[in-house]
């Protein structure tokens, strides 16, 4: 028998605490910190000024069995002219029994919101971890991208999702190559001159995410699915990333002296994430994680953006050129994710600059 139960606040530890559980076997599964996840939870996170959502768990013969949060973003909406709600934080047995009573509770809650359809998966948006996993199982994800059981695809199409959109992610190692198309492009745009490239001002880090936030607004607008970052969201990623990031994995590009792009690549963090289980509070795997963090061969390109005016001009590329030369060269090897499949212009740079094709994410959506 199933039974679920909507989780309150009070109760949000055995929310977060499931997949801990669920994935303790695997050796590619990644938990975030549960102290993060909390605070994105709460209801006074300030996500949550423009969103509403209701968390539940399933139980099968009184044990824990699974997870879901409904949600409904209404920034989301308002900016694409859509009338959407979203399940997240998706994690359940192999039962397509429970699959079905979470998605249930989660369709009759969105039904009360007056949405007409409910997409996924989102924790808790396209600006946070996005998309299931359903190509590349066989490694550990970068940091910040989803990693799941294959089963997951099975239960969600089961419950009556289709495909919306994929999300693909590519790799690359400081050994693979350059097309003679990539670099004759960027050699002919470095010619036209007035264009410098520097990096992110750490000292200055404020001013520096207000450029940041303009040029990846600007640059994502029309990407399916994208929703703005506001100045508290810029300044929670800041916030989360300003004791990891390294001054050689970031860029901003001038053109005569205007900001007309950016790179951000940090270490791939997951590596130190694995051995702490979600907590900082366990001395031993502290100083254990402490060790991985200096010996982090790989990093993920999580950001990066052209200003529209600028397009087609090739700096794009000579970004992209930047990463390898100054970024993948510091780490060895990365994950530039995640892009559109329908982007063809930039899975065609990405494809010239040598990098290959990784994992595939998924978001599923569903009419109610």
């Amino acid at each position: 028998m199933v039974q679920i139960k909507e989780i309150l606040q009070k109760d949000l530890k055995k929310f977060i605490n499931f997949p801990f559980e669920l994935y303790k076997k695997d050796p590619y599964w990644v938990g975030e910190l549960k102290e993060e996840t909390h605070k994105l939870l709460r209801e006074d996170n300030p996500f949550w000024k423009h969103g509403v959502r209701k968390l539940f768990m399933a139980y099968k013969d009184g044990k824990p069995a699974g997870r879901i949060c409904a949600l409904v973003n209404q920034r989301h909406n308002e900016y694409h002219h859509e009338n959407i709600g979203f399940f997240g934080f998706f994690d359940c047995i192999n039962d397509e029994e429970v699959s079905d009573a979470l998605f249930k509770a989660g369709k009759e809650w969105l039904r009360t919101q007056g949405v007409t359809a409910v997409r996924g998966p989102a924790n808790p948006s396209s600006n946070h971890p996005y998309g299931l996993l359903v190509e590349g199982f066989d490694s550990m994800p970068a940091i910040m991208m989803p990693y799941n059981y294959p089963y997951y695809a099975q239960l969600i199409e089961k419950a009556g999702f289709t495909k919306a959109k994929d999300l693909l992610a590519f790799h690359r190692t400081e050994d693979d190559k350059f097309s003679e198309r990539f670099l004759k492009v960027c050699e002919r745009c470095e010619r036209k001159g007035g264009i410098t490239l520097r990096r992110l001002d750490l000292k200055n880090l404020e001013k520096e995410a207000e450029i940041i936030r303009d040029i990846y607004n600007k640059a994502w607008a029309e990407n399916w699915g994208f929703v703005p970052l506001d100045k508290q969201e810029m300044a929670d990623i800041v916030n989360e990333l300003k004791s990891i990031v390294r001054v050689e994995g970031t860029c901003i590009l001038e053109e005569n002296g205007v900001p007309a792009g950016f790179y951000i690549c940090i270490p791939n963090m997951n590596h130190v994430l694995k051995i702490l289980r979600g907590s900082i509070y366990n001395p031993f795997r502290l100083i254990k994680a402490v060790c991985a963090w200096k010996k982090i061969k790989d990093a993920r390109l999580i950001m990066l953006g052209v200003l529209p005016e600028f397009r087609k001009r090739g700096i794009d590329l000579i970004l992209i050129k930047h990463i390898v030369t100054h970024g993948v060269a510091v780490w060895y090897e990365a994950e530039l994710s995640w892009v559109l499949e329908d982007n063809a212009g930039m899975l065609r740079g990405i494809e010239e600059c040598g990098c290959h094709f990784s994992k595939r994410y998924r978001v599923y959506q569903k009419e109610i």
